[in-house]
């Protein structure tokens, strides 16, 4: 088969198991929805849908929290290529298309790089199968900008390979555009882990022996050239850091979602636990943070890699050392890596190590697939699991009962463990151990076989043990369910202000509860947008005093909490009632339990931007996103209960004013005389300025494919004068 059709085949394969994997999306139309999809995501599509189609950009989110930045949210990927897609479709079958799409590109990733390591067909294709339906990748599918950074790993290392075996421009400029990419996917943490990975690997491929002249030099330009590219989103971005509280998290404040010590055997048994899409996880923390299963087979590929070749060894090591940070505080190397490598701080949830933990273990599989043969030391593997199964089946229900005791949200709530559900966790606990040994078993049995014919059925043992895993991990639901507003949307509408969802809990703990996923039926998931917590109200255009933003300005997210605990205290104070008003919020959503939710307006009209000491209120008028006017402003303090943030801009009849800060939080614009004309406009210049780089970067590297382009011609034209053959 030649090159290319080899290639060709690898890409239609590696889309069939896609599309398996989510077959609902592709042959149902079914779209994702389950936890950050509904929350935040869709909401957040749904915006900028709405102005990309208008042709405005949105730079600014006045929808949660009285205004947040769009641009530079280090979970928004406003210019990642794939929102090209997003006026095409609704931004539901965005999102689910956007999932397909990024689990092939990451499946080709992973084959262009181990292909570029000289590994041939069959087992690039095996190690590039397995990296899909690995537990740290196909369940993190609800965090589309996770999911896209993910996806991109393989080509990042790809680049780096590439330029590698061969320094020059045109491969520093590849390894600067997937560089940038990676920073513009959505997901800063993904994009941090991915750049320490390709770093450490060109450092070890230099030191190795490949000196070739000028690889530093051409590496340090593809690095530079994507900080350039991306500088558009990362520059508005380092502003944001410096306006919310996620930057020094302490040691202890990052330790929120690890692997425990007794999860470990998560790596070979990924339901020992139980499984959300069963309702009946058990396990400590979030099951997509911990999963981490790549299958039998692809495992004991791996450890063969280490005597195969000298790569192996540096991708095991790296197994062996992300594993270990996924730890965290319990595992010991997280606090040296906490205190020692920069930007650590930042980021919470060390499990997430174990998205490169699970990629150097497919790179070591495909490493090591030639060399994987039958021997005595692989009975010991069947044994162990043999072990744990009948440990399991003993003393299993006690020990995940122990589990759940020791979870921090299920430990405030022990009604929610129930026996029943601890028999069913250690019934699925059960049965996924045995299927794992039988998995063990019949691997020892292919490896028997001619490397020729066992490869086919190492296909599909991985396929038996990870598909049934792969594809309920992100459950679906049909569109139509996000195709009318609820009704409670239009009370707010009626209310004239804001909402604020004093508590997010008692929705959390009914629709979003990670140990659930719960039934997808229209009527159940209308029930939850009634609720309009988080940010769900935004899908329909509606603004918030409250919201859900990871990443937020840490002056609106205080008086929000100042604002919520008040009405938690009194929610008759009068006093609270003109403080919400004066806040710009016209109507809440609360309850005891989701049972008893409702969205009610308040009595009052609230007012947005009104004249201070008197609070009259003043008409204001949203243009776009990042444009607010008001009309006829009498003399006086003029209060615009926006969030106040650098880069806002007010002019009154055509001439600057000073934005001085109200409450700590509000912006505030004095006014001597009547004004026939106020506006507000978000113009930063960080964005400016990013602009301007990444279109300097933009044409620095046309400039470099170019050049390669026209100087490769002259040397074909030069190489055929002189008789010597083109290669």
């Amino acid at each position: 088969m030649s090159h290319r059709k080899q290639h060709a085949a690898a890409m239609g394969w590696l889309a069939l198991v896609a599309v398996c994997v989510f077959w609902k999306v592709a042959l149902a139309q079914q779209v994702l929805y389950w936890g950050d999809i509904m929350l935040y995501f869709l909401p957040m599509t749904s915006f900028a849908l709405h102005w990309l189609t208008r042709g405005i950009l949105p730079l600014w989110n006045p929808h949660i929290l009285w205004g947040q930045p769009f641009v530079g949210n280090p979970q928004e990927w406003l210019f990642y290529p794939s929102t090209l897609l997003l006026p095409l479709l609704s931004p539901a079958h965005y999102l689910a298309w956007n999932a397909v799409m990024h689990l092939w590109l990451g499946g080709v990733g992973m084959w262009l790089f181990l292909r570029a390591l000289g590994t041939d067909l069959r087992p690039a294709l095996l190690s590039s199968t397995a990296w899909m339906l690995c537990g740290a990748f196909v369940p993190r599918a609800q965090f589309p900008g996770m999911f896209q950074a993910i996806a991109l790993i393989g080509w990042l290392m790809w680049a780096v390979e590439r330029m590698v075996q061969r320094p020059s421009p045109a491969t520093s400029t590849v390894l600067a555009i997937v560089f940038a990419l990676m920073w513009l996917a959505g997901h800063a943490q993904v994009a941090y882990m991915a750049s320490l990975l390709a770093g450490g690997w060109l450092l070890w491929r230099w030191y190795t022996g490949q000196k070739a002249r000028g690889l530093l030099t051409f590496a340090v330009a593809g690095a530079l050239g994507g900080v350039l590219l991306s500088a558009i989103h990362w520059l508005p971005m380092l502003q944001l850091l410096r306006e919310t509280p996620r930057v020094n998290l302490s040691v202890w404040g990052t330790d929120r979602f690890a692997l425990r010590p007794e999860q470990i055997p998560l790596l070979f048994v990924p339901d020992l636990y139980g499984t959300p899409w069963q309702g009946n996880w058990l396990g400590r923390g979030n099951y997509w943070e911990v999963a981490c299963t790549v299958g039998i087979l692809p495992l004991m590929a791996a450890i063969t890699a280490w005597r195969a070749r000298p790569e192996g060894r540096f991708w095991l090591v790296v197994a062996l050392m992300t594993f270990w940070l996924a730890l965290g505080t319990a595992g010991g190397l997280y606090f040296l890596g906490y205190y020692v490598l920069p930007g650590m701080k930042a980021f919470h949830d060390p499990a997430r190590w174990l998205i490169l933990t699970d990629f150097a273990l497919c790179v070591s599989a495909g490493l090591g697939w030639g060399s994987l043969r039958l021997s005595r030391q692989w009975f010991w593997l069947p044994l162990i699991l043999l072990v744990l199964t009948l440990v399991w089946k003993w003393q299993g229900a006690s020990l995940i009962e122990w589990e759940a005791g020791h979870d921090v949200i299920r430990a405030s709530r022990p009604e929610t463990v129930s026996p029943a559900l601890i028999a069913s966790a250690h019934e699925t606990a059960v049965t996924g151990c045995l299927r794992t040994f039988a998995v063990a078993l019949l691997a020892l049995l292919v490896l028997r076989l001619p490397f020729s014919r066992w490869w086919w059925t190492g296909m599909a043992i991985l396929l038996f043990q990870l598909l049934p895993l792969a594809v309920p991990a992100n459950p679906t639901c049909d569109a139509d369910v996000f195709a009318r507003p609820p009704r409670s949307a239009q009370v707010v509408s009626r209310s004239g202000g804001r909402l604020l969802v004093p508590e997010q809990v008692p929705m959390w703990r009914k629709y979003v509860s990670y140990l659930d996923y719960g039934p997808n039926s229209p009527d159940y998931l209308r029930r939850w947008q009634e609720m309009l917590g988080s940010n769900i109200g935004m899908m329909w255009g509606l603004s918030e005093g409250s919201g859900y933003e990871p990443v937020p300005v840490k002056r609106a997210v205080r008086h929000y909490v100042h604002l919520s605990q008040w009405w938690k205290r009194a929610p008759e104070d009068s006093q609270l009632r003109e403080a919400l008003r004066k806040a710009g919020i016209g109507s809440i959503a609360t309850g005891k339990t989701a049972d008893e939710w409702r969205v009610f307006p308040l009595p009052h009209q609230p007012a947005r931007a009104r004249l201070h000491p008197s609070g009259t209120p003043v008409a204001v008028r949203d243009v776009s996103p990042q444009q607010v006017e008001m009309f006829n402003v009498p003399a006086g303090d003029i209060i615009l209960t926006d969030t106040a943030y650098p880069g806002w801009r007010v002019r009154v009849d055509g001439n600057p004013a000073t934005i001085r800060l109200h409450e700590g939080v509000f912006r505030q614009v004095s006014l001597a005389s009547p004004a026939s004309r106020v506006v507000w406009r978000y113009e930063p210049d960080t964005f400016r300025t990013g602009l301007y780089l990444s279109l300097l970067g933009c044409a620095v590297a046309v400039g470099v494919a170019v050049f390669a382009r026209t100087v490769g011609k002259w040397t074909n034209a030069s190489n055929q004068g002189n008789g010597e053959p083109v290669r």
